[in-house]
């Protein structure tokens, strides 16, 4: 049903795979693992917190973030918004360009 037997494994053998489901029900990740290699427990945890930081501060969490480090703030809808964001000076949010923007942590 979840696609979890792979073409060219075994037809009766389930691959490794991990599936995030959020309090609703929605599936919000899914990891597929080949038989031959165990799954990474820490990337697992770190997919939690992230989707957490996500969702709880309408944030964005760059490659390899981990808790305490900054954020990406969701891109600008809009050039005028991009424009707004440039000129504001915020002290817990530094752009990189209009639209790269991340939000400090509190450390």
């Amino acid at each position: 049903k979840y696609g979890m037997i792979q073409p060219g494994q075994s037809t009766t053998q389930a691959v490794r795979a991990v599936f995030v489901i959020d309090p609703e029900g929605v599936i919000r990740t899914i990891l597929y693992y080949p038989q031959s290699l165990g799954r990474n427990f820490d990337e697992i945890k770190r997919i939690i917190l992230a989707l957490q930081k996500a969702d709880r501060d309408h944030v964005a969490t760059p490659a390899d973030w981990r808790p305490g480090e900054d954020t990406i703030v969701p891109a600008a809808g809009s050039c005028g918004a991009a424009k707004e964001r440039m000129e504001q000076k915020k002290d817990d949010v530094y752009c990189l360009d209009w639209f790269l923007c991340f939000k400090k942590e509190k450390k």
